[in-house]
């Protein structure tokens, strides 16, 4: 019966069309929240990602993108940037819903009175530190997993959040438009 049921479901999902086809490009602007934003005093991150779908795989349901990602954030007592690529799977499930997941690495940097080095993603590599009193630092960063959906609610327009084990932001929303 279990058997049965995955046969008619995969053949239903690879009917699909997909939403984030080869040649697409797309651009995810919006808000994020994670532990930056919970220190001291509240302020949410701006994030910045755009994905371009390089190959169709999976039967015409999904497709592989490589990006870039940009994101501003901090708190009272930390500012933070970050700066990187990323590369995701993308499978349309649902007509209009890209749904995907990834890695990504890039560049942290970290400015502010109480700078931790344990504070944003981890070090992949280890980091340097500018300033011993903790003023500075700028590591090589690492991003394990994020996933996300894009809604479409027309051809180019749509809405999109994204959950990542990420201490920058653990989950996103904004808008996205594609290309």
């Amino acid at each position: 019966m279990l058997l049965l049921f995955s046969i008619v479901f995969v053949s239903k999902v690879s009917a699909q069309n997909n939403a984030f086809s080869s040649g697409t490009i797309g651009i995810n602007a919006g808000l994020g929240f994670g532990s930056n934003t919970w220190g001291n005093g509240f302020m949410p991150t701006f994030n910045l990602a755009g994905d371009y779908a390089i190959k169709d795989v999976i039967n015409d349901g999904g497709s592989i993108s490589l990006g870039a990602f940009f994101g501003i954030g901090g708190n009272k007592s930390e500012n933070n940037f970050r700066l990187g690529v990323r590369g995701a799977l993308h499978y349309t499930f649902v007509d209009k819903l890209d749904t995907y997941g990834g890695i990504a690495m890039g560049v942290k940097h970290s400015k502010g009175k109480d700078n931790d080095p344990s504070n944003g993603y981890g070090s992949l590599l280890g980091g340097w530190d500018d300033d011993d009193e903790g003023g500075k630092e700028t590591h090589f960063t690492f991003i394990p997993i994020f996933a996300g959906a894009r809604y479409m609610f027309t051809d180019q327009f749509g809405a999109y959040s994204e959950v990542a084990i990420s201490k920058f932001a653990y989950l996103q929303i904004g808008v996205s438009v594609l290309f």
